[in-house]
């Protein structure tokens, strides 16, 4: 055997072997790092369900929130807490806060069931409730009749509470400026509109339509129960935030007219939970086949 070969034969053992040490060296350092905390993920509901707390209206708040004595902080699941505990603090500065919160927590309406945002459901009970609200409330801000309604579920950000609904629920759950508008369309158009959004997730809160749609196409759509007239021209109410690209919905680029306004989606809302009171009645929202998405 040649010497540069025999030499070569050396060196690759000695790599080998400094390799198998560094190796075993990074494996010995790694085995005595401190092992951090284990953590476990799980889902909490905000629900006060830990202290048996309660949604706060404006006569509700010694049973809702607690109560402070001259020793202790007692919540309303009876466990009392000492003044100085975190939980005593956390439950004064919600109770100073309702004060200035009182006017927001009167009670303006009653529901017979939570009715929750989920957006995935084209014919939701909550989107259902509301849209027919938004087409009844556009007939009488528009001295016209509305022959269809949409808006956005993104602008939904909260569920219709069980019970009692106040002010602040309605408040709360429609936060943006988006204010109601009536859009003259013809047919053609609206079937265009119905088609873009047979290509979506879910097809948004509607009312005056009935829609099916398989496979992301859509099969057929009435207005009004009867199919659409290309060449009519109907009355719709929307929100503007719907007229130039929110939520990826050009409505504007279809109309024939848009006519704006100064109310607030909130206060279409109001007046609707406000007039069920006046009347009596119990708010309640159904699924009723409206929009059906097949796969």
């Amino acid at each position: 055997m040649a010497e540069n070969e025999v030499k070569n034969n050396k060196n690759i053992w000695y790599i080998a072997w400094a390799l198998i040490l560094v190796g075993a060296v990074f494996a010995a350092s790694q085995a005595l790092q401190p092992k951090g905390p284990v953590f476990e993920w799980r889902v909490v509901a905000m629900d006060g369900h830990r202290m048996q707390s309660k949604p706060v209206n404006s006569d509700n708040v010694p049973e809702a929130l607690g109560v402070f004595n001259d020793s202790a902080y007692v919540a309303p699941s009876g466990v009392a807490y000492p003044l100085d505990s975190q939980v005593a603090g956390c439950a004064r500065i919600l109770d100073s806060a309702q004060v200035k919160m009182a006017p927001l927590k009167v009670v303006i309406g009653h529901s017979d069931a939570l009715l929750e945002n989920l957006r995935d459901n084209p014919d939701l009970p909550l989107g259902n409730l509301f849209a027919d609200a938004l087409r009844a409330f556009g007939s009488k801000q528009f001295k016209v009749p509305m022959d269809f309604a949409i808006t956005n579920f993104g602008g939904i950000r909260l569920p219709m509470p069980e019970g009692a609904v106040t002010l602040d629920d309605i408040t709360s759950m429609f936060p943006f400026k988006n204010y109601v508008v009536y859009v003259r369309m013809k047919g053609s158009a609206l079937t265009q509109l119905f088609e873009q959004l047979a290509q979506t997730k879910a097809f948004q809160a509607t009312s005056g339509a009935t829609v099916r749609v398989k496979a992301h196409k859509l099969e057929s759509a009435l207005i009004g129960g009867k199919p659409i007239d290309p060449n009519k021209v109907y009355n719709v109410t929307t929100i503007d935030f719907l007229l130039d690209g929110g939520d990826q919905i050009n409505i504007g680029s279809l109309a024939e007219s848009v006519k704006l306004s100064h109310v607030l989606l909130k206060d279409v809302m109001l007046d609707y939970v406000k007039g069920c009171e006046a009347r009596g009645e119990i708010i309640h929202g159904q699924s009723d086949g409206r929009v059906i998405m097949e796969d």
